[in-house]
């Protein structure tokens, strides 16, 4: 082979190879991605929210979950209970969803620590999340994948932020208080004692 022969499949390696991260660049562009973690609830101060959520571009169709082990459900204790929770029966992660947009994301009221980790332990769940494009042809329709793990360990030192009613209700309060005071001192000013 000469050279020109060389050449010519050098430049057709590149233009596959251009096609294949061009697609590839696509697909994350467009592709949904669900993933499910843990987060504290910034409204109510020691619970923790079980998240389900599609951090990707496109929109899931069909989303299903397997986990390890089951989960816990209103695993509500701050102190480790005496007693297991209950395993979760229902919601999202139990039934599925059928739809989920992109950056839409679900939240359930999971528990407390104490409870939470007399379920989990030191051993944490694994979840497996599949579904497919919402848009996708049905004869080619991929099923997509990702995996989550669930520790509810992360949040044994965490500081627990207050963010919502706590510090409102606090603040409201100082306010009322300061008037109050205000009220009393005008009310002790315009009607003196009489003298005895």
């Amino acid at each position: 082979m000469d050279l020109a022969s060389w050449i010519s499949i050098f430049m057709a390696l590149i233009a596959v190879a251009t096609a294949i991260v061009t697609y590839a660049v696509f697909r994350s562009a467009t592709d949904p991605t669900v993933i499910v973690y843990a987060q504290p609830d910034l409204q109510r101060q020691s619970i923790v929210n079980l998240i389900v959520e599609n951090i990707g571009k496109g929109a899931a169709h069909e989303v299903s979950f397997k986990s390890s082990r089951p989960l816990p459900e209103k695993a509500f204790s701050i102190p480790v209970p005496e007693r297991t929770p209950d395993q979760m029966q229902s919601g999202p992660i139990v039934t599925g969803v059928p739809f989920l947009a992109p950056g839409q994301r679900l939240s359930i009221s999971w528990g407390q620590y104490g409870g939470l980790y007399k379920y989990l332990g030191e051993d944490p769940i694994h979840i497996d999340t599949s579904y497919y494009r919402a848009r996708a042809n049905r004869l080619f329709k991929k099923k997509l994948r990702s995996s989550s793990i669930l520790d509810i360990r992360i949040f044994q030192t965490s500081e627990s932020t207050e963010h919502g009613y706590g510090p409102n209700l606090v603040k409201e309060m100082k306010t009322l208080n300061t008037t109050l005071k205000s009220f009393d001192k005008k009310l002790k000013n315009s009607n003196p004692e009489p003298p005895y």
